[in-house]
């Protein structure tokens, strides 16, 4: 293990996660001993995923499924545990890991916001290192506390997602709607209503992948 710690860096891990449409989005010491390397979706991922066998091939699951094997095969080739959001009876607890990184915090609607990705932000899968790779910790506040209107309360055409909670069952069925399709499209407008999500690559392909597995439609 004293060889490869020596040998793993930030950069090293950035070299392996480009080429698959992933990036790391948050990293953090759980204790003096380890270190966790939060990954989500890269501007390049829909453009990768497309020419896999698991949407090729139309597997069920596609994406998570895609997640498990990238990321497990990254992880073994640098001496790595990977863990997932998904696919356990009890999952990581990716939220909590998260908010740890310093570089996601709850938003007012309850959903994570992520300093680069806003409301966007997904977590495929994470990296557990059995020592402290070195990374600089930049942000500590959330951006909603200078976020002065708020654009995301009040983004949901039927109310289904506000600072007062998630009504699932009214959000399924304005997806049903022809208004709905917008979303099914486009992505969830209480997401891309934040000023961050303004900046993140959207792609209607994936938005609709997404939307039809969260409806139940796979």
């Amino acid at each position: 293990m004293d060889t490869v710690q020596k040998i793993i860096k930030l950069s090293n891990i950035e070299s392996y996660t480009s080429k698959i449409g992933l990036e790391i989005s948050g990293s953090f010491y759980p204790n003096p001993n380890q270190t966790i390397i939060l990954l989500s979706p890269a501007d390049n991922f829909w453009d990768i995923f497309k020419k896999s066998e698991e949407y090729t091939q139309k597997v069920k699951d596609p994406i998570d499924n895609w997640s498990f094997r990238v990321i497990s095969n990254i992880a073994n080739k640098l001496f790595a545990k990977p863990e997932f959001p998904f696919g356990q009876k009890d999952n990581a607890p990716f939220l909590e890991w998260a908010k740890l990184s310093g570089k996601a915090w709850s938003s007012p609607v309850g959903m994570l916001v992520h300093n680069k990705m806003g409301l966007m932000i997904s977590y495929r899968g994470a990296l557990v290192f059995d020592y402290q790779i070195k990374f600089k910790k930049l942000y500590t506040n959330s951006p909603c506390n200078k976020c002065i209107d708020k654009p995301c309360i009040n983004a949901c055409p039927v109310k289904a997602l506000t600072s007062k909670g998630y009504d699932i069952q009214s959000c399924y069925n304005f997806l049903d709607t022809a208004e709905g399709k917008k979303c099914m499209k486009n992505s969830c407008q209480v997401r891309t209503s934040c000023p961050i999500s303004v900046a993140v690559k959207h792609n209607s392909e994936h938005s609709l992948l997404h939307m039809n597995a969260f409806k139940g439609n796979k």
